[in-house]
């Protein structure tokens, strides 16, 4: 599946929860999104056709990840990797010069996809995730 990045919008809300609800098991739902979208630090991108998102902040020089999320018949074909990217190049161009996430210490692929892009192991979060799963905190120099 070949796919083109553009910002989200707080518009893509809607789609973006339909998204969040099928793949992630966090509560990410339309208002959510929507109230993290309209706020100045945020910055997000979808793939068109929409099959996955990316949302981030910037605060100062410090940034982070807070969700990603690709539909699960999209996985596979570099489409997390390219969201991930094109958002640390805008972070970074941005001004932020340090990133950070969470993720579920059982997300294989996503270690496996962070790792590859540099990021570390910088600490972990007990049972963080509502059915008690430990989130490892991943950072990276920009």
């Amino acid at each position: 599946m070949r796919c083109k990045l553009r910002a989200a919008s707080i518009d893509d809300a809607q789609a973006l929860a339909r998204i969040a609800r099928d793949v992630l098991p966090e509560g990410w739902t339309e208002a959510s999104l929507a109230a993290t979208l309209a706020r100045a630090e945020a910055m997000a991108l979808v793939t068109e056709p929409l099959c996955g998102f990316v949302l981030g902040w910037r605060i100062a020089d410090v940034a982070e990840i807070l969700t990603l999320a690709v539909r699960d018949e999209a996985r596979g074909q570099g489409l997390g990797r390219a969201l991930v990217v094109e958002l640390l190049e805008q972070l970074r161009s941005d001004g932020a010069r340090s990133v950070s996430l969470e993720v579920r210490s059982s997300n294989v692929a996503a270690l496996a996809l962070y790792a590859s892009l540099g990021f570390t192991r910088a600490g972990v979060r007990p049972a963080y995730y509502r059915d008690g799963e430990d989130a490892l905190v991943l950072g990276a120099a920009l």
